[in-house]
């Protein structure tokens, strides 16, 4: 199999045709399967490479030309998805008007599994939601605050305004700023609450206890410990935010936190027998277009569990 045609299938430029050449000769052997993970594993450590490092990692014209990333191709990817954007916020914004001028208008958006989209604010504050995401804000702020709710994850480029508070309202907890870019991972249902900071200054405060706050500075991120309590810890901020480029990717993560994400992803359920793999950990990037197969054949190498799909329900061995 030409290299270059593993090459367009993990960049997502591969044509429908290719692609399936390219699935038939996989599932042809088991020698081939092996090549096909090797070729991935290799593009997980060009994914996990600086931009420096993809500058300088080329294919030979032989084996199918640059192998570099570009902002372009993300572009392309991006505007080749825009469409379903639209359509996942033309269907899940509800626009609720109140004839009296002096009260603000609420607006609801609910994005399906497996998307992303984004959106400005009255404000110009930016707002990048994630899949399976419920965001809701007003259609002009107060003169007191300017509150947004949030139910899932989001990345926000906040507006800044020393006189006006940007503060996001989760289950758990608020997240208060006056100008500056962070990352919230807060699902209602899920246990798990993540805060991280690229830029600027954030308060977090529990629901219904201003007192109990925590400051977070650039490249730190609050977590939330089993006993409910947040937690600081120096992270690599940008590791947070590659879903904004269509890129799941996990940094020493615990199979337990994967497969949570993997089902909100791709709207399927885990059924794990050996609940002891759930404390393994695992590292790499891909692609949101990978297909779910792809991802566990990587991740299962580093805890060596067997797994099968029927349906919507994955069961792990």
């Amino acid at each position: 199999m030409d290299r270059a045609i593993f090459i367009k299938y993990f960049e997502g430029t591969i044509s429908p045709i290719e692609e399936k050449e390219l699935l038939d000769w996989v599932e042809a052997s088991s020698e081939n399967k092996r090549v096909f993970m090797q070729e991935r594993q290799i593009w997980d450590m060009l994914l996990l490479n600086g931009p420096d490092e993809q500058e300088n990692l080329r294919l030979t014209p032989s084996e199918g030309g640059d192998r570099k990333f570009s902002g372009r191709k993300i572009f392309l990817e991006l505007a080749k998805i825009a469409a379903i954007f639209i359509g996942a916020f033309l269907v899940s914004y509800f626009f609720f008007m109140d004839k009296v001028n002096t009260k603000q208008a609420w607006n609801t958006i609910e994005v399906p599994s497996g998307q992303r989209t984004h959106l400005t604010l009255a404000d110009g504050s930016k707002v990048w939601l994630n899949a399976k995401t419920k965001f809701t804000f007003p259609d002009r702020f107060s003169k007191e605050n300017r509150t947004v709710k949030l139910d899932g994850e989001a990345i926000f480029d906040v507006a800044h305004n020393a006189d006006l508070p940007f503060i996001v309202e989760t289950e758990k907890y608020n997240v208060k700023v006056l100008g500056t870019e962070f990352n919230v991972y807060a699902y209602s249902q899920s246990n798990a609450f993540e805060t991280t900071l690229l830029q600027g200054k954030v308060v977090i405060s529990k629901v219904g206890n201003d007192n109990e706050k925590i400051e977070l500075k650039p490249d730190q991120m609050a977590q939330n410990n089993d006993s409910g309590e947040l937690e600081l810890k120096s992270v690599n901020t940008h590791q947070s935010v590659y879903w904004r480029e269509g890129i799941y990717s996990f940094e020493n993560e615990s199979l337990k936190s994967i497969f949570e994400r993997l089902e909100r992803y791709y709207e399927v359920e885990f059924d794990v027998k050996n609940k002891k793999i759930l404390n393994d950990s695992f590292t790499g990037k891909f692609r949101y277009r990978d297909p779910i197969e792809v991802i566990l054949e990587v991740v299962k190498k580093s805890s060596w569990f067997r797994y099968s799909k029927r349906n919507n329900r994955i069961t792990i061995y």
